[in-house]
C-alpha cells in the first residue's frame, strides 16, 4: 500500500469515527424548534412549528407556541428555516471501489448526505462482493458507518441465454435483496421465466425494457416498474423483437433502424416526430398509469450529455467535478469517455434524443404516471457526481413544466410509496408522527426555489443529525487529498 493511500485511509477512518460518534441514534430527544415546516403530504408551508425526533421517528409534530418540549431534548433553534423531508435518489448504483480513497476522493455516502439525499435505491452494484451495498445498509443501522438508508438489487439478469433464470431470482432472493433488476437484452423466455420466478417469491420487480419484449409485453407479465423514461423511446422504433442479437449488435440494428425512419437533416425533425407519434405516446401514459407501473426519470444522463458534447468548458468548469472517480476527467480530455465515443459522428442524433425524452417525460407528467427522482448516478464513467446529480434532476424537472412541489414529491412522497410496494415500509418522504426522521434544514422556502436545497443547514438521517460543519467536513477530505497529490 502506498504511503499517501495510507494517509487517506487514516484520515478517513479518523473523520468517519468522529462523525459516526457525533451522530449516533440513542434514546435522546432532539427537537427542532421555530421552522417553518414543508411536510409533503400536500403542497403546504406550516409556520413556527416543533418537530419532536426520539432515535429514528418522529414522534410529535406541534406549534412552538404552545408545543412542550421534554427538558432532556437536545434543541436544534430553526428561527424561520424551513424543514423538509430528505430527498431519494431511486436510481443509482452502488461501487465496491466507493471505499479506495486513490479511486474516490470522497466516499459517495457522504456526498449523498451532504447534499440532501438520505435514501438511495441501488440499481445494480458494480464489482465485488455483490451484497456491498446490504453490508454497507447494515453498518448503517448500526450506526458504524455514515450514509443514507439504503435498497438495494442484486445481481443483474442482462443478457440473453441465461443459464439459469430463475436460479438469478431465488439467489438474490436469498441474499436479502429488495427488488430484481432486468435489462435490455433479455429474450422473451427468459425475462417470462424470471418476471414469473420473482412473482412466486413476492420479489419487485424493475429494470429497462428488453427489446425483444416491448412495452406491451413488459406490462402483460407485470415488471412492477420501468427504470428511464429514455426506455419508452423505442416504442416509436419500428423494428424486428424476435432477433437473436449481442448486446454489441443489438445496439448497431436499433440505431440503423432508427436513421432508416427519420430525416435527420429536416429542420422539422423535432416537431414532425411528435405529431407522427403523438397518439402512440397519449396510449404509452394512459397504459403506464392505468397499470401503476411508476418510471424513473434519469433525465440528468441527457443533460450532461449535451454539456460534454457541446458545452465542454462548461461541463469542466463545474465546481463538484472534484468528486470525480480518478481518471475520468482524462478519459473526457482525451475523447475517450463512454458517450463522446457513443455520439461521435451522431452528434445531432444524441440531441435529438434528448428533445423527444423531454417530452415523453412532460407526457408522463399531464397524464398522471408516478414519476420517481433518480440520476443513475455512482457509477463513476458518465460525468454525473453522486449527490450533487439530484439538484440537476430537480432542475430538469422544474424546465419541464412541473411545479417545485410535484419536482420534490417525485424523490419523496413517490419514492416512499415505491418502497412501500417493494418492501412494505414506505415510512418516509413525509414529515409525520411515526415516520423515519430524514429531515433536510434550508434557508428559503423550497416550494418556491428548490436550489435552496444545494447549501443545507443540516441534514438528519434516521435520527443522526448532520450540521452544516460536519456536512463540510465530511466532503473536505478531497481538499487534503488534493494537496497530498500536489
Amino acid at each position: 500500500m502506498s504511503f499517501r493511500k495510507q494517509i487517506i485511509l487514516m484520515i478517513g477512518v479518523l473523520v468517519t469515527t468522529l462523525l459516526s460518534s457525533c451522530s449516533q441514534v440513542s434514546e435522546e430527544i432532539v427537537a427542532f424548534t421555530h421552522v417553518n415546516l414543508i411536510p409533503m403530504n400536500s403542497e403546504q408551508t406550516i409556520e413556527n412549528q416543533t418537530v419532536l425526533i426520539e432515535g429514528s421517528k418522529i414522534i410529535a409534530i406541534g406549534d412552538s407556541g404552545t408545543m412542550q418540549i421534554p427538558e432532556r431534548a437536545k434543541i436544534i433553534d430553526g428561527n424561520g428555516d424551513y424543514l423538509m423531508p430528505g430527498l431519494a435518489d431511486m436510481h443509482m448504483h452502488t461501487r465496491a471501489d466507493w471505499e479506495d480513497p486513490e479511486i474516490w476522493p470522497v466516499h459517495p455516502l457522504n456526498l449523498y448526505l451532504a447534499n440532501g439525499v438520505t435514501t438511495i435505491r441501488d440499481f445494480a452494484p458494480f464489482g465485488s462482493p455483490l451484497d456491498i451495498a446490504l453490508q454497507w445498509r447494515a453498518e448503517i443501522l448500526e450506526g458504524k458507518r455514515i450514509g443514507p438508508t439504503i435498497y438495494a438489487s442484486g445481481k443483474l439478469l442482462y443478457a440473453s441465454p441465461l443459464e439459469d433464470p430463475e436460479g438469478i431470482v431465488q439467489m438474490n432472493h436469498e441474499l436479502g435483496f429488495d427488488f430484481l433488476k432486468l435489462y435490455s437484452y433479455l429474450s422473451k423466455d427468459d425475462f417470462h421465466q424470471a418476471l414469473a420466478a420473482a412473482k412466486e417469491l413476492d420479489l419487485y420487480t424493475a429494470g429497462h425494457i428488453p427489446y425483444s419484449v416491448g412495452l406491451e409485453g413488459v406490462l402483460a407479465e407485470g415488471m412492477d416498474e420501468i427504470a428511464h423514461v429514455e426506455e419508452l423511446l423505442f416504442e416509436f422504433i419500428d423494428f424486428e423483437r424476435d432477433r437473436q442479437l449481442s448486446p454489441e449488435d443489438w445496439i448497431v440494428y436499433l440505431i440503423e433502424s432508427f436513421m432508416l425512419q427519420v430525416d435527420p437533416s429536416s429542420s422539422t425533425l423535432q416537431a414532425d416526430f411528435e405529431m407522427e407519434n403523438l397518439a402512440t405516446l397519449m396510449g404509452i401514459a394512459a397504459q403506464l398509469r392505468t397499470e401503476q407501473v411508476p418510471v424513473c426519470t434519469t433525465m440528468v444522463v441527457d443533460d450532461v450529455i449535451q454539456l460534454k458534447l457541446f458545452h465542454s468548458d462548461v461541463f469542466l468548469d463545474r465546481p463538484e467535478n472534484k468528486f470525480f472517480k480518478s481518471g475520468y476527467l482524462e478519459s473526457f480530455q482525451r475523447g475517450e469517455e463512454k458517450h463522446q465515443v457513443q455520439c461521435q459522428g451522431v452528434e445531432g442524433i444524441c440531441a435529438f434524443k434528448y428533445g423527444i425524452d423531454r417530452w415523453v417525460l412532460k407526457s408522463l407528467h399531464d397524464a398522471g404516471v408516478l414519476l420517481l427522482l433518480g440520476t443513475d448516478s455512482g457509477t463513476g464513467g458518465m460525468g454525473i457526481v453522486p449527490g450533487y446529480s439530484i439538484h440537476d434532476e430537480l432542475r430538469i424537472l422544474i424546465e419541464n413544466g412541473f411545479s417545485p412541489y410535484e419536482a420534490l414529491a417525485t424523490g419523496t412522497v413517490n419514492a416512499a410509496i415505491v418502497v412501500e410496494k417493494m418492501t412494505g415500509d414506505g415510512d418516509f418522504g413525509t414529515i409525520e408522527v411515526g415516520k423515519r426522521a430524514d429531515l433536510i434544514l434550508v434557508r428559503e422556502n423550497p416550494l418556491e426555489d428548490v436550489t435552496t436545497i444545494k447549501e443545507p443547514l443540516g441534514v438528519m438521517a434516521m435520527g443522526r443529525w448532520y450540521p452544516m460543519d460536519l456536512l463540510d467536513q465530511m466532503i473536505r477530505i478531497s481538499t487534503l487529498e488534493t494537496s497530498t497529490q500536489d
